[in-house]
C-alpha cells in the first residue's frame, strides 16, 4: 500500500543538491530507505509567495519508521490530525490555490478555499511536525517562516 508524504518548508535556503531525496534528508534530518515515487518539487521564488515543496509517495513500512523514531526539528513528538489554521493557511503546497481561515461563533475555527487543499489539511489521520524558524513572537507574523512536514497515511 502506498503512502502520501507532503513537504512543505516557507523558509528558502540555497540547497547543496537539486536531488529531492537530498533535499528533503537535508532538511528534515530524516532518511529515506525505501522507494519513492510520483516527486513533484515547487520552488516558488516570488514576492510573499517564497515557498519551496516537496510532494512524494512512499510505502507504509517507511512512513512506519518515520513515525517509530524522532520527529524532525527537535520536537518531542509527532503531532496528530488537523493541521492547526494559524499554521496551514500559510501554506499551499503544489495546490493551485491556497487556503484561508474562519471562526464559527461557537469558536471552532476552518478552512475554507482549495477544495485538495482544505481536504488535506483537515484530515485527522495526518501526522506532522513543525518548526518556526523566525518570528514566532511578532504578533502577525507567526507562521511565516518556518517548515512543516506532513505524513499522511
Amino acid at each position: 500500500m502506498r503512502q502520501y508524504i507532503y513537504i512543505l518548508f516557507f523558509f528558502l535556503l540555497s540547497c547543496s543538491s537539486s536531488e529531492p531525496k537530498t533535499v528533503f534528508e537535508e532538511r528534515t534530518g530524516l532518511s529515506i530507505s525505501d522507494s519513492i515515487s510520483n516527486i513533484e518539487v515547487t520552488d516558488n521564488y516570488e514576492p510573499l509567495e517564497e515557498e519551496f515543496s516537496i510532494v512524494f509517495k512512499t510505502t507504509e513500512s517507511q512512513i512506519n519508521s518515520w513515525l517509530n523514531s524522532s520527529p524532525p526539528w527537535n520536537n518531542l513528538k509527532w503531532h496528530k490530525g488537523q493541521v492547526p489554521p494559524e499554521i496551514g493557511i500559510a501554506i499551499r503546497f503544489n495546490f493551485p490555490d491556497g487556503v484561508c481561515s474562519g471562526t464559527y461563533d461557537n469558536g471552532k475555527k476552518i478552512y475554507f478555499g482549495d477544495e485538495n487543499l482544505v481536504k488535506l489539511l483537515n484530515d485527522t489521520t495526518n501526522y506532522y511536525s513543525y518548526v518556526e524558524d523566525c518570528c514566532s513572537e511578532e504578533k502577525g507574523l507567526r507562521f511565516h517562516d518556518g517548515r512543516l512536514l506532513i505524513l499522511q497515511p
